[in-house]
């Protein structure tokens, strides 16, 4: 099975300045982030002595966005031919910045040899430097080829074609590949070497676990749905024994009560009656015919002296 290794994105000043704050946060999606010791160092003093307002601008920007960005500083360097300044020409400011940039990117591919390391710069000259390196773990691109990336999630040629390299190295199989059919088999030479009129180069980022992300999305869902269920059913058992309790404590005692209450009046009753406490139920009668006779005996006497009368 093919493992597809992180990437992590080293970026120039060019690449920051070409940039927005949002389309930073996008990068994000496909790696980790550095910039290399220099550029922070640049991009700090740039905020006070900028050539000109857009890279004060930029640079205010980015100083009040890297704090919580997640995005981290590297020193790494690393000499390689390809990345020395050329012979009989004096150096410049930017070349010298350039060059540095270069070297860290290619110092984190030596430092990182399982992740992919992906120089993101507008200078075609540095992009033309490493590929003439032809490392296994080591491309660059253009900002805009890495914002297309981090939307549509296909990668670019040169990172495609590095992967493939990538994927030699370690000897992965070629039918596992998720690198799509649709790269053209040109490589970075494609890119012709010129100048940008920018200064910086900005800062490499390790790649994130962005394809576990869902799955830990729905793992974490899954449980947050399993804890609720489980509070909901132990309310519901406690509020159900609540009632239980207050239920047993009052109506069920009554009701329990009850036919204890009837025998004891019955008990009652009867002891009235072996006292002489109550008439018995005989004597009630007789007394109630001796009434009924009496009354009766009164119709008639009254019925007889009317016929008289």
């Amino acid at each position: 099975m093919v493992m597809v290794p992180p990437v992590i994105l080293v970026f120039d000043i060019s690449a920051l300045s070409a940039a927005s704050s949002l389309e930073w946060r996008e990068f994000s999606r496909v790696g980790n982030c550095y910039i290399p010791q220099v550029v922070y160092e640049e991009v700090k003093r740039l905020i006070d002595r900028a050539p000109d307002s857009d890279l004060e601008r930029m640079a205010r920007a980015f100083h009040q966005f890297y704090g919580a960005s997640g995005w981290q500083v590297s020193e790494a360097n690393a000499y390689h031919t390809a990345l020395t300044s050329d012979a009989g020409l004096p150096p410049t400011r930017r070349t010298t910045l350039s060059l540095a940039v270069g070297r860290c990117a290619y110092g984190m591919a030596q430092e990182f040899p399982n992740s992919l390391v992906v120089l993101v710069s507008k200078d075609r000259s540095l992009l033309q430097r490493l590929y003439e390196i032809s490392r296994f773990n080591l491309c660059g691109i253009t900002g805009e080829s890495l914002l297309q990336w981090s939307r549509s999630g296909q990668r670019p040629i040169p990172v495609s074609q590095t992967f493939q390299q990538f994927r030699a190295k370690h000897r992965f199989q070629p039918h596992h590949s998720s690198v799509s059919s649709t790269f053209e088999p040109s490589a970075l030479s494609a890119y012709p070497i010129a100048h940008t009129t920018l200064l910086l180069t900005a800062a490499v980022r390790p790649a994130s676990a962005r394809s576990r992300l869902p799955l830990f999305n729905r793992s974490t869902e899954w449980l947050v749905a399993g804890k609720s269920l489980l509070v909901a059913l132990v309310s519901f058992a406690i509020v159900t024994y609540l009632v239980w309790l207050l239920f047993n404590a009052t109506g069920w005692n009554t009701l329990l009560q009850r036919p204890s209450n009837l025998q004891s009046l019955r008990h009652l009753m009867k002891a009235q009656l072996v006292l002489g406490e109550l008439p018995h139920p005989d004597a009630q009668e007789a007394d109630r015919e001796r009434v009924e006779g009496k009354r009766l005996q009164q119709i008639s006497n009254s019925t007889a002296i009317g016929g008289v009368i």
